[in-house]
């Protein structure tokens, strides 16, 4: 017998594990969606009600509602709530971004680059061996993650960040960045779901390339390249939502 995804979230409940918990939400809403209970065009319930419903917290919901909205699947309008799409309303590329996101995005990317610019330079100036060979380690399996799972890119992404800040040798920096672990997750799956499975490569491709470049400063203990490495890695993605929001404006 084949239990369906709110079975399995019932079953799984009472791991703690997020990671599982999130996934068998979204396959739970997907499949709510794919039987007609949430009907195209029809508004999902509201926080508080799925939190209810799946026996969740918000951070859970929270995280599988996001994913849908990258998968074109739920729609936000801002000030009215979210809806499941009807398919010809579906924005393309980032339009689906409501602003509250995107403007939550915008103001984590602020803070990072204040925070990460000089934790890689810390971290480039005082890494041990040790602290080195965790980070390599990290670099390494994001290599291997499949570009086409954007929720493990995005967290391979911010455990190399929580590793560079390891390397600093200030625990403030880590804690900092654990503190604003699931915005940072939000935002780097926006950034890692690309509606064309090519873009997506290529962009996978660029930053991580830009890990490396981090990571070659902090290694050679160059102190004024990381710090140039971080902020051109994350200034990127802070100019392009300016510029985003900026043509939303007009």
């Amino acid at each position: 017998m084949t239990l369906d995804a709110e079975t399995l979230l019932k079953n799984a409940a009472s791991s703690g594990k997020r990671r599982s918990l999130t996934e068998l939400v979204i396959q739970a809403l997907n499949d709510k969606i794919d039987r007609g209970e949430y009907a195209p065009g029809a508004k999902l319930p509201t926080e508080p009600e799925l939190c209810t419903e799946f026996g969740v917290s918000r951070t859970v919901i929270r995280e599988a509602v996001a994913s849908l909205k990258l998968g074109r699947r739920l729609i936000a309008r801002h000030g009215v709530g979210v809806f499941v799409s009807d398919n010809t309303a579906a924005s393309s590329g980032t339009e689906f971004i409501d602003t509250r996101t995107l403007n939550n995005s915008m103001h984590v990317l602020e803070l990072r680059i204040g925070v990460e610019t000089e934790c890689a330079a810390y971290a480039a100036q005082r890494r041990s061996d040790a602290h080195l060979r965790a980070l390599k380690e990290v670099y390494a399996r994001m290599e291997i993650v499949p570009v086409d799972d954007e929720a493990e890119c995005a967290r391979a992404d911010f455990e190399f960040h929580l590793a560079v800040a390891t390397c600093s040798e200030n625990p403030h920096f880590t804690s900092i960045l654990r503190s604003l672990g699931q915005e940072i997750i939000i935002d780097l799956r926006l950034k890692h779901a690309k509606a064309d499975a090519k873009e997506r490569k290529t962009y996978i491709r660029r930053i991580q390339r830009e890990h490396g470049d981090i990571l070659d400063a902090i290694e050679t203990q160059d102190v004024t390249a990381a710090r140039r490495a971080m902020r051109r890695h994350l200034n990127e993605s802070l100019e392009r939502y300016h510029h985003l929001s900026s043509s939303r404006g007009e």
